[in-house]
């Protein structure tokens, strides 16, 4: 991973380079590699390799991850010790045990699929799903395999969505701001932005010796190198290298240090604009999406179940859905897929690279959107 990550690249260029790797390390047929928004666990992109181009295949693949009761749902993998699962040997064999297998699966030829959540530090940021035709199941060793390369995949993709942020500034507010740095280790290039967020770190001396080992690092072939410092508010600005390549991709002798405000992991406030959601009622909405119950949701923000209820029959009011999968599919249907199919760059944050306000309602906006059922 870290050579991919050398390589450079935008998104296209990094999945297609990640399917040519797991082809030789793994083997399948077919492969669907998705970014997804940490937050709620919906898709942000979405590219399938092996077959032909099919919007209507790409469709029924978002469509049944709103069904419920299938087996190797995304958000149980995204929360298991290991986050790989194995469609034949959970099914005993049988894979037409899988709600997905008929309408899905079976069309496909399919004999096996390995899911994997790309997860890193706690935050997903992506899927792979691997599928085979005709050929033996997957292996516990290759599932382990990728199991353990799931968080410098995950790595990975960030990286690429950092690079876009940072070519596009003005859609993300705080962006990230990028140091060029010589193999000597002299800054040449400071941006506007890095500047802000390095001027913030809390102990100012550390600066120049951590962009200089990162830089180090990245010239050395760790094309995933990254550093966190404290900054004054308690938070913390993470450096991530990255060496610049030069004419026919050589290698320059520069680092580009991408330099960003760590944050955490909140659901997009376009959403909460869009439903007018109060803070609350967004983050049971979070919630919900990543397919937390009821009790954990009440656990993990410290309310009684009944005050969950209460929040959720709010949210339905406010959205139009009558239960949870229809919630989770209305949103998908009516804020993210749209994104999607006009080709906008997922963010580094978990929404999308663009300059745009929501200030319009979902139906006032894209009332043409199909729902998911």
């Amino acid at each position: 991973m870290q050579r991919l990550a050398q390589r450079g690249g935008d998104l296209g260029a990094v999945r297609v380079a990640l399917d040519d790797l797991l082809r030789t390390s793994i083997g399948y047929d077919l492969a669907a590699i998705s970014t997804i928004d940490p937050a709620t666990l919906l898709w942000t992109s979405c590219v399938v390799t092996g077959a032909d181009d099919d919007p209507a295949r790409e469709r029924l693949l978002f469509d049944l991850g709103f069904e419920d009761g299938d087996v190797n749902q995304f958000t149980a993998i995204a929360r298991a010790p290991e986050p790989a699962a194995r469609l034949y040997a959970v099914t005993d064999g049988d894979v037409t045990r899988a709600r997905r297998w008929a309408r899905l699966l079976e069309p496909l030829g399919v004999s096996d699929e390995l899911r994997v959540v790309l997860r890193s530090r706690e935050a997903c940021w992506g899927t792979v799903t691997l599928y085979r035709r005709d050929s033996p199941p997957f292996t516990e060793r290759q599932e382990h395999f990728i199991a353990h390369a799931a968080a410098p995949i995950a790595d990975l993709l960030r990286l690429a969505l950092l690079r876009a942020a940072v070519g596009a500034p003005e859609s993300v507010v705080r962006p990230p701001g990028v140091v060029i740095v010589s193999a000597d280790g002299t800054v040449d290039v400071t941006s506007s932005a890095a500047a802000q967020w390095l001027d913030a770190i809390e102990d100012r001396s550390r600066v120049r010796g951590a962009i200089r080992v990162v830089a180090r690092a990245a010239l050395a072939g760790d094309g995933l190198a990254r550093a966190a410092l404290p900054a004054r508010n308690g938070r913390w600005i993470e450096l991530h290298s990255s060496e610049v390549k030069g004419d026919g991709g050589k290698a320059s002798g520069q680092v580009a240090v991408i330099v960003e405000g760590a944050r955490p992991v909140t659901m997009s406030s376009a959403i909460s604009v869009a439903y007018g959601l109060t803070p609350r009622e967004r983050e049971v909405t979070a919630l919900v999406a990543q397919g937390r119950a009821s009790n954990e949701i009440a656990g993990l923000l410290g309310i009684s179940t009944y005050t969950v209820q209460d929040h959720l029959k709010a949210v339905f009011a406010k959205t139009g859905a009558a239960r949870r999968g229809e919630l989770v599919a209305t949103i998908f249907a009516q804020l993210y897929e749209p994104r999607i199919a006009r080709g906008v760059t997922p963010g580094p944050y978990g929404w999308f690279l663009e300059d745009e306000q929501l200030t319009a309602s979902p139906r006032q906006r894209v009332s043409a959107s199909p729902r998911h059922r």
